[in-house]
């Protein structure tokens, strides 16, 4: 029977959640939105005076709800937060099942193996979305599924170049064959 340390899988699960947090703070999404000076900045004039507050009825954009993303990057943006409040739930419903004396040993370890396959799927989708980041893609999504996977890319328009490139950094990361690899540049279609 394996044996997981609360802290151990609690350790992967922030350092997951912490490069999660930093790839999308520094994807073309809201990373340039976000000030890392906290507080309330005031607006500075190049000539060195301070900028008059924005006229009635228009917005500085310091305000949450008037940042503009265009739709692919607020769909990776939003996708990836969804996806990690899923995981969190499903991380938190296992522990619970591995520390709670009336499971049976038997459905202890068919959680604790859960948990270890949804960690290296965590783990296996960093990597891929990573490496495929690397290849001057602004934003990418790995979606793992049984018998295949979906790689979704933030780009206009892929070249038959870019698609082979992209399948095969998934095939080899994954161990699929290119043949259960979709690639889409196109958000719902």
């Amino acid at each position: 029977m394996v044996k997981v340390p609360k802290l151990a899988a609690y350790l992967v699960l922030f350092v997951l959640v912490a490069a999660a947090v930093y790839m999308v703070y520094t994807a073309n999404g809201i990373g340039d939105l976000l000030t890392l000076g906290g507080g309330p900045q005031t607006p500075v004039d190049p000539n060195g005076g301070t900028e008059d507050p924005p006229p009635e009825g228009e917005t500085s954009g310091d305000d949450p709800a008037d940042w503009e993303l265009d739709n692919k990057n607020q769909f990776f943006v939003e996708y990836r937060l969804e996806r990690e409040r899923v995981r969190s739930r499903e991380i938190d419903v296992l522990q619970q099942m591995i520390n709670n004396p009336n499971v049976t040993n038997e459905s202890k370890i068919e959680a604790e193996n859960k948990l270890l396959k949804l960690q290296g799927v965590m783990e296996l989708e960093l990597l891929v979305e990573n490496a495929i980041r690397a290849q001057n893609f602004d934003n990418v999504i790995l979606i793992m599924q049984e018998d295949g996977a979906m790689v979704i890319v933030n780009a206009d328009e892929l070249s038959s170049e870019e698609i082979l490139l992209i399948a095969d950094i998934a095939a080899q990361s994954t161990g699929l064959r290119n043949s259960q690899i979709k690639i889409s540049n196109q958000i719902g279609k």
